[in-house]
């Protein structure tokens, strides 16, 4: 009877394919963590497409609200809303964007406007789970700097916590159209909580 041969592994060997293994597993987690996002930004880009307040703020959650930001002269301000009313923009003067959606979310380096050229780095839909920014903060801390609102710093607090979970989403569309937003895990949803309308506005 033969016997079978039993050719020890050496340590490092039994590290690296553990490592190997950990790293897949990890990176599974990671895509699985971040899966229902697309299915969010999927149903937000669609309702701004048909213009259905009633299927967007599904996506509102009910305590948080959206923050839009946008232009009024040279400085960017913000307003709190309960919800998205496409006959009632924010600001008034300036309608929501009429925009094609359709592109699959691709997970990579944001557009960048160019107010040169007017126009986007690029055209699809974009978001980066790595990048986080300080725009709704910093609008908060340069108006009340600027003596041009009283705002607490509680509330630049829970802005920049607010900012610090929230994942940023750029689409432009074939016709440069665009529309920028942040998602925000609240309770194991996705939810819109902050409209940014000042990226490509370069009238100051």
């Amino acid at each position: 009877m033969r016997r079978l041969t039993v050719v020890p592994i050496r340590r490092a060997s039994v590290f690296f394919i553990c490592s190997i293994i950990l790293l897949f597993a990890d990176c599974g987690n990671a895509m699985s963590r971040l899966q229902p996002l697309d299915g969010a930004v999927a149903g937000v880009v669609s309702a701004f497409e048909s213009g259905d307040a009633a299927r967007l703020n599904r996506f509102v959650h009910p305590k948080q609200g959206v923050i839009v930001i946008y232009r009024e002269g040279v400085f960017n301000v913000f307003r709190a809303v309960s919800g998205i009313d496409f006959k009632k923009p924010v600001p008034e003067y300036f309608p929501y964007p009429k925009i094609r959606g359709g592109a699959p979310l691709r997970y990579a380096a944001l557009p960048v406007y160019d107010c040169g050229r007017e126009a986007w780095s690029k055209t699809g839909l974009f978001c980066d789970p790595k990048y986080r920014d300080a725009l709704l903060s910093t609008t908060a801390i340069n108006l009340k700097k600027n003596g041009l609102r009283e705002i607490s710093p509680e509330m630049i607090a829970r802005f920049r916590a607010l900012e610090a979970k929230s994942i940023r989403v750029v689409l432009v569309d074939a016709a440069g159209n665009d529309l920028v937003f942040y998602m925000t895990k609240i309770d194991s949803r996705w939810y819109l909580t902050i409209l940014d309308r000042v990226s490509s506005d370069c009238s100051a």
